[in-house]
């Protein structure tokens, strides 16, 4: 039967898994989808700052460098990881861009390392992200998490990912896949008023990003989505629709 299953953090052991769709709900995978929709190209995720620096240097053609270190722009950088922020630049006048993030980008290689299809997903593009992966026997949904640690907004979306999957058909349900959806499914708020209670969602609204924390639990707005691969020795994340 097929299957699906629920990585809180990074922290955990990965299990094997035909696809996976990443989540960095607040806001690396919100701000990817974002990054597509608006015309964008190609997205390199670097796990560090000075890597996507020297990363955009070595790069030929244009190039836009973002991304974040604890919720704001590295010194230098072009964008931040706001996918409101996104509507002000013309993406289909660059090749592509590089991003860091604390979180979301760290997430995405380690998922790579694993091995299997790797996707964004969010909860604009959950139901999207849902049917592309029903394709596969195994899911697993990987919650980028914060600081290392479990995270209330990652894990609440990846319960509206399940939700979403159990759509296309039943699947067997790992543990974290059921504690994931009985968060999603019995919670008494909205989404983001749920995401709002989080750690990074209270940092967010601290530093008067509350708009970009609204749109990132908009749910089923989009039907973008990412794929990641290795490409001349570069992992690099494709548009799909």
């Amino acid at each position: 039967m097929a299957s699906v299953d629920v990585v809180f953090s990074p922290a955990e052991p990965l299990p094997r898994a035909d696809c996976w769709l990443v989540v960095d709900l607040l806001r690396a995978s919100t701000t990817i989808v974002a990054f597509f929709e608006r015309g964008g190209r190609c997205l390199l995720p670097a796990a560090a700052v000075d890597e996507a620096r020297d990363l955009k240097r070595r790069l030929p053609g244009r190039w836009l460098l973002m991304g974040e270190r604890n919720a704001l722009p590295p010194e230098g950088f072009d964008l931040g990881n706001s996918p409101l922020e996104l509507a002000s630049v013309d993406m289909t006048a660059f090749d592509g861009a590089v991003m860091t993030t604390t979180n979301g980008t760290r997430a995405l290689l380690a998922a790579a390392e694993r091995g299997g299809e790797i996707r964004v997903a969010c909860a604009r593009n959950a139901r999207a992200a849902a049917v592309r992966a029903a394709a596969f026997r195994s899911v697993a949904v990987f919650c980028a998490g914060l600081e290392g640690r479990p995270a209330l907004d990652d894990t609440a979306c990846a319960g509206l990912l399940v939700d979403r999957l159990l759509e296309r058909g039943p699947r067997e349900l790992g543990d974290g896949a059921q504690m994931a959806l009985s968060l999603f499914r019995d919670c008494r708020c909205s989404l983001a008023d749920l995401v709002s209670m989080s750690r990074h969602g209270r940092r967010l609204k601290t530093l008067g990003l509350e708009a970009d924390l609204l749109y990132c639990c908009e749910t089923d707005r989009s039907d973008w989505g990412a794929r990641l691969e290795r490409c001349g020795g570069l992992m690099r994340l494709l548009p799909e629709r």
